[in-house]
């Protein structure tokens, strides 16, 4: 596990609540740069809303959040993370645009509104889509495309804006088995290789097992923070789904 003194996420004390009724309680954890880190947790436990929150498109009942060591309420270069929705891949496309475009649209972010794309755009364009391996479907509608492909052009799109951490929201539902290893395989090159710190939130207990570096452990209240093996020998999976869990070993 990274213990770098240098953050990217710092979470102190966030609670969150909705109607009266609290999703998020006390929660505190620190990512540090470069890690490659798994969220889990069962449905409805509050990993969507935290997302939401470190992204600064929920503001937290209390506590606070710091990007980059800057207060999330403060914090301007958003063009630093990139983010990836859930179902992002599974939506209907029935608008007319490449996966190229899909792509480029990426870039908006750190260039802004109504600017001349420059040279470094399209060569941060072209190197996304290179990272991602969408280069060979980069002229086919984005409706045409299969899930995973989808899920490959949204994570370009992403990349585009030379992000320094990628957030990325159940990225492999709906994706098949082959696909979804080859995907793990593609994230774990992409934190390696580029130092991309990753976060993303996840059911599959065996990318867990075998694929991150640390796991956030949310239902409600943050019920781990810690390396996987850690995870499972404390039997959090059990505390976390409400009961016993086995976890599915994908060996790559």
């Amino acid at each position: 596990m990274k213990t770098s003194g240098t953050y990217c996420i710092e979470a102190e004390n966030i609670n969150f609540s909705f109607d009266k009724n609290v999703v998020i309680e006390n929660v505190s954890f620190k990512i540090a740069e470069g890690q490659y880190t798994g969220l889990i947790g069962p449905n409805g436990g509050g990993k969507t809303t935290l997302i939401r929150i470190i992204l600064g498109l929920l503001t937290p009942s209390s506590g606070t959040v710091r990007l980059f060591g800057e207060p999330s309420i403060e914090f301007t270069r958003r063009f630093l993370i990139g983010y990836v929705p859930q179902n992002a891949s599974q939506s209907e496309f029935y608008f007319p645009a490449t996966a190229h475009e899909i792509v480029r649209s990426g870039r908006t972010a750190r260039r802004g509104l109504f600017k001349r794309f420059t040279k470094e755009d399209n060569s941060a364009v072209a190197q996304a889509m290179e990272t991602a391996g969408v280069v060979d479907f980069k002229d086919r509608l984005i409706g045409k495309l299969s899930g995973g492909q989808r899920q490959r052009v949204f994570i370009a799109r992403a990349l585009a804006g030379d992000p320094k951490v990628l957030i990325l929201d159940e990225p492999a539902v709906g994706v098949d088995t082959a696909s979804k290893e080859r995907f793990y395989e593609f994230l774990q090159k992409l934190n390696k290789e580029s130092g991309i710190t990753i976060l993303f939130v996840t059911h599959d207990l065996g990318v867990i097992a075998h694929e991150v570096e640390t796991v956030l452990c949310l239902n409600t209240t943050l019920l781990c923070h810690s390396e996987p093996g850690q995870f499972t020998e404390d039997r959090l999976v059990e505390i976390a789904y409400g009961g016993m869990v086995t976890p599915v070993v994908h060996r790559h």
